[in-house]
């Protein structure tokens, strides 16, 4: 009994005794963002020998919570102050709200210095972790400047565009094969991507060693701002790349959730290593643009004065981020311009379509004159004109939509569409090219630009006009193609760049050879060229099985059944599968997939082998399907065994168009 009353007497001094003395406590707290949600932040106490974050946990009962053993707070100068412990919870466990509906705990941290004035908290990388950012009392009346933002001319004029290869290596430290099976992919954008550039130059991967070790050679026109991948949960890796450049890179804390990386560029102005570290902002939105029927209550006015406030609320987080971490103003510009297309691309645009189709009623295809226009809401030019569409930086946004710069008008030019230039009844996509004509302003560009108030083309749409030629593979005849380049070209393209790349991507999706691709000469081209010379003369249906949990639904899917029973009907066809031996060292369970193929199967007999294979066709997933053609050439879009009809289909088709030009 007396030892239970010491044990509590020493948890409640506990507090106390970590306080010491010449404590200062904040009260009145603000942040410029948090995404604690349930958790509010009561006070702070900071003194010698600790600093206390008293909170308070609000929801339903049994809703949870939790805080990692990795949590720690940054004060101005970006020093860490990691938890020590908790009173009232524990730490990387879930803690349940009680029946009262709310809980107070305390986290105790590391002592900050007593004169910090503002902080954040961070759990940790993974993006569902709790971050609250700038924490102060708002009797200290915290200044933070605004960021001076400026564009490096080196970076983002002419000189840009040059093609070069750039060399990214480097170490994952503690890696593991059980992460990924072996292969790093890097999310890069390409003009063309997806249409027209083959997949292995779209979507560029390498293979991991062992040791967590890595080397790639990128093939690039301009910089990128991309991330590595290594797939599964784990943390994207983001770099900043220039053609000729190399770039070492080593990663840290990946299985503790807790990533750091180290940066090292041969470029003599480096890859903006601070904008790296420390680009993860959070966007802001408010809530209001989430609600299903505002499009019939929403006054345009007032979605566009919150569409201000909310552009204004991320700009300013952004001069947060560009003071403690002390971003150039070309690092602060990157930064904002990714927050600014986030809120567009991903947010506002959508929005401001939505809110037009409620109130607009759509008029039919008839000649529209510009003083027509009056009246109708066009809300979603205004919420595009957050973005400065004429500046090439926005080339460096990852994730983009695959062409420089990352900005998908279709949306934009869909609603310029239909308002004026289609009989809307059949909804057509933004370039209707079976009934648009090449001639004077067929194309309603200097409409578009009249309404986007501006004078010549601006960069962001130059790049989608650039990006549209690669959608036109089997709609026009290399006739109207070529003349639609011409047209394009001499008409609203200014930058050299997008003049020869529309033309280079003409090239490509001009003839039968765009529909197909030559392996590239990289490791383990010997193997599969080795295949495939077994089957000589054929088309051949590659499936990759490396994972027999995955493969067997792929296996037992009854329309890839049916086609491998019926695979003898198919004379200029053969079926394989190549198998990973190391992932099926179950001999039953191999035995049970090998049953339901009646194809021969290819065994690749260890998974080195099998890793050289995924790295020279850039996948990391079982079940992969991929065709190659007689000669041994691979398709850009494989046949899908797992669509029955299409798969038959196709092939019937391919064998006709083979046939015609004989």
């Amino acid at each position: 009994m007396r030892k239970k009353y010491f044990l509590w007497l020493v948890a409640a001094l506990l507090p106390t005794t970590l306080l010491g003395k010449g404590e200062v406590a904040y009260t009145r707290l603000q942040s410029f963002y948090s995404n604690a949600g349930m958790v509010a932040i009561d006070k702070v106490v900071l003194s010698d020998t600790a600093t206390v974050m008293y909170c308070t946990a609000k929801g339903k009962i049994n809703s949870w919570f939790q805080f990692a053993p990795s949590t720690y707070l940054s004060d101005e100068e970006d020093a860490r102050y990691p938890v020590k412990g908790a009173v009232g919870l524990t730490l990387g466990e879930k803690c349940y709200i009680p029946r009262a509906g709310q809980l107070e705990f305390r986290l105790l941290f590391e002592p900050m210095p007593e004169d910090t004035k503002i902080f954040d908290l961070i759990e940790g990388t993974d993006k569902d972790m709790f971050r609250i950012y700038g924490i102060h009392d708002a009797k200290a009346k915290i200044k933070i400047p605004e960021a001076k933002e400026e564009i490096d001319a080196e970076e983002t004029s002419e000189k840009m565009f040059r093609k070069g290869k750039a060399v990214v290596r480097g170490k994952i430290e503690g890696y593991s094969r059980d992460w990924n099976k072996g292969v790093l992919l890097f999310d890069v954008s390409f003009l063309g991507q997806g249409r027209v550039v083959p997949f292995p130059i779209s979507r560029p991967c390498t293979a991991l060693e062992p040791d967590g070790t890595f080397y790639a050679e990128l093939s690039l026109d301009h910089p990128i701002w991309a991330d590595m991948v290594l797939g599964g949960e784990n943390t994207a890796v983001p770099f900043y790349v220039r053609p000729g450049d190399t770039l070492d890179i080593t990663v840290k804390g990946i299985l503790e959730k807790n990533v750091t990386v180290d940066y090292a560029s041969s470029h003599p102005k480096g890859c903006y290593e601070d904008l790296l570290k420390h680009q993860d902002v959070p966007v802001i939105y408010y809530g209001w643009e989430r609600l299903s029927d505002y499009g019939r209550n929403l006054d345009t006015e007032y979605f566009l004065k919150n569409v201000d406030e909310s552009v204004a609320e991320n700009m300013r987080l952004c001069d947060y981020v560009a003071w403690k971490y002390k971003l150039s103003p070309w690092e602060t510009h990157l930064l904002k311009n990714r927050q600014r297309f986030e809120l567009v691309q991903q947010r506002y645009i959508l929005s401001a379509n939505k809110l037009v189709e409620e109130k607009v009623a759509f008029p039919k295809r008839v000649p529209i004159q510009k003083e027509d226009y009056i009246g109708y809401d066009y809300s979603p030019f205004k919420v595009l004109n957050i973005l400065p569409l004429d500046d090439p930086s926005l080339s460096f946004l990852p994730w983009s939509m695959g062409f420089p710069p990352a900005i998908d008008l279709s949306m934009l030019l869909n609603f310029l569409n239909s308002y004026a230039f289609f009989d809307v009844s059949s909804r057509p996509g933004p370039f209707d090219y079976a009934e648009v004509e090449i001639k004077g302003d067929s194309l309603k560009m200097k409409t578009l630009l009249e309404l986007l108030g501006m004078e010549k083309t601006p960069w962001a749409l130059q790049a989608y006009l650039t990006h549209s030629v690669t959608r036109l593979q089997g709609e026009w005849s290399i006739g109207q193609r070529e003349r639609l380049v011409d047209f394009l070209s001499s008409s609203y393209l200014t930058y050299p760049y997008f003049k020869e790349k529309i033309e280079e991507l003409n090239r490509l999706a001009g003839g039968g050879s765009s529909w197909v691709y030559e392996m590239p000469e990289e490791k383990g081209r010997r193997e599969m060229e080795s295949i495939l010379n077994r089957y000589k003369g054929r088309y051949v249906q590659v499936i990759w099985l490396s994972d027999p949990n995955e493969d067997w639904g792929f296996c037992s899917n009854s329309s890839v059944k049916n086609i491998m029973a019926d695979h003898e009907s198919f004379p200029d066809l053969q079926i394989i599968a190549i198998v990973n031996r190391e992932a099926y060292s179950d001999e039953n369970r191999f035995a049970q997939i090998r049953k339901e193929l009646s194809a021969p199967v290819v065994h690749i007999e260890d998974s080195e082998s099998y890793l050289k294979q995924q790295e020279l066709f850039h996948f990391y997933s079982s079940g992969k399907q991929m065709t190659f053609d007689r000669n041994g050439l691979v398709f850009k879009q494989p046949l899908d065994m797992k669509n029955e009809t299409m798969f038959r289909d196709r092939f019937r088709r391919i064998l006709k168009a083979e046939k015609e030009m004989q």
